[in-house]
């Protein structure tokens, strides 16, 4: 199954929008040369057949004990224990330094650690014993992304793109990359781009579309079709795709359209039920149009996932709130604590609880505490505010 690497740089992308992948983690190190995996190829159902490029013939290591130590690395990477895997990987280079794909699977290493000078340093080595080697290019690419050095990143890009001008998700990766570096419209052509060589590939349509929510008008009212458009083409491609659904229900939210947005919602929540965002989601939207039953049903649900969500425990929180329940607020908030002794958002929440049932004192505590936490000049003014008004 593909999986989706976007590096920390490219977050920046996705502000107010959902990521494509529900949950991102590092990449894997490369197991089978003869089947790389780009970062930007869409998650397939078990019953689909992965896509992939056409390979550079990169052995394994075969000579003891290059082999054992390539062998640690992938069981210490697949544990999340870098240092070793690290270890590993370096020591098998040693043995065998002309081997691409442990310098690949080391720079992956590099890249989980947020190390960008070093995973560009093996990326450079792997393009130096093997030119063509379109996961390195790209590999290499967002690395400098994250770094920041975006001229290096879309040259590298570029290359991986006249290496292997047929695969769409080189070109998703390009428009990426181009989108953080803060040109929209040669994103979008490189997403088009990405279309061109393959009407089908749903990854260019989701980018896309974030690409047009990103760049909406202040002024405008209503839908943006253009992401709606591209979000649907998503969906029909891929039905179980709920991060689609999301995204496509917050251009219907941003265009009012709150009942279009409550049928995404519905949507991504029947293809992905043990998933928190669509029911906090869903939940907030319940709480806007003030049908507290179903947002605080939603709520619950999410805390059965996750009984530390502190999300879930804070917005349960604001519905017991309005319904005067204020002993029920009160818990939630106090739960939050719990898990987050210096949750101000928390402690003044809770501080409007204790101020309904009339425990002043109580309150002004919690908002006190709260002061003495707030690290930002917004913070402690937010705070002076609530404290003025209670004590007015």
């Amino acid at each position: 199954m593909r999986t989706v690497l976007l590096v920390t740089a490219l977050s920046l992308l996705l502000v107010g929008c959902e990521t494509y992948a529900t949950s991102i983690a590092p990449p894997p190190p490369t197991t089978d040369p003869n089947a790389p995996e780009l970062p930007t190829r869409t998650p397939l159902p078990p019953t689909a057949p992965p896509a992939t490029i056409a390979p550079s013939p990169t052995p394994q290591p075969t000579a003891e004990p290059a082999a054992q130590y390539y062998q640690a690395g992938m069981k210490a990477y697949s544990q999340g224990h870098y240092g070793e895997a690290l270890l590993s990987f370096t020591q098998a280079i040693s043995l065998d330094p002309k081997n691409a794909l442990l310098y690949l699977n080391r720079a992956q290493v590099y890249l989980a650690q947020q190390d960008y000078d070093g995973a560009i340093s093996d990326f450079t080595q792997v393009i130096a014993l093997d030119p063509r080697n379109v996961v390195a290019w790209v590999s290499r690419g967002q690395a400098y992304a994250a770094a920041r050095n975006f001229e290096n990143a879309v040259s590298d890009l570029d290359q991986a793109i006249k290496l292997s001008p047929a695969e769409p998700s080189v070109y998703v990766n390009r428009g990426q990359i181009v989108q953080a570096s803060g040109d929209i419209t040669q994103a979008v052509a490189s997403f088009t781009q990405a279309l061109t060589v393959d009407p089908n590939y749903a990854p260019a349509y989701y980018y896309r579309a974030l690409a047009y929510a990103s760049d909406r008008p202040a002024q405008q009212l209503g839908v943006d079709r253009r992401v709606v458009d591209d979000l649907t083409a998503v969906v029909a491609l891929e039905p179980w795709n709920a991060d689609a659904y999301l995204a496509r229900a917050q251009a219907y939210l941003d265009g009012s359209d709150l009942d279009k947005a409550l049928a995404d919602y519905n949507l991504a929540v029947v293809v992905t039920p043990d998933n928190l965002v669509p029911l906090l989601k869903r939940g907030h939207l319940y709480y806007v149009r003030r049908d507290y039953k179903a947002a605080v049903d939603d709520y619950d649900n999410a805390l059965e996932i996750d009984p530390q969500s502190i999300e879930a425990l804070h917005d349960r929180g604001l519905v017991y709130l309005d319904q005067t329940q204020y002993d029920k607020a009160i818990a939630d908030f106090t739960a939050i604590l719990q898990i987050d002794p210096e949750n101000i958002d928390a402690l003044i929440e809770r501080a409007h609880a204790f101020d309904k049932k009339t425990n002043r004192t109580a309150a002004l505590n919690d908002l006190k505490r709260a002061l003495a936490l707030a690290k930002t000049q917004e913070d402690k003014a937010r705070v002076q505010t609530e404290i003025q008004r209670l004590t007015q």
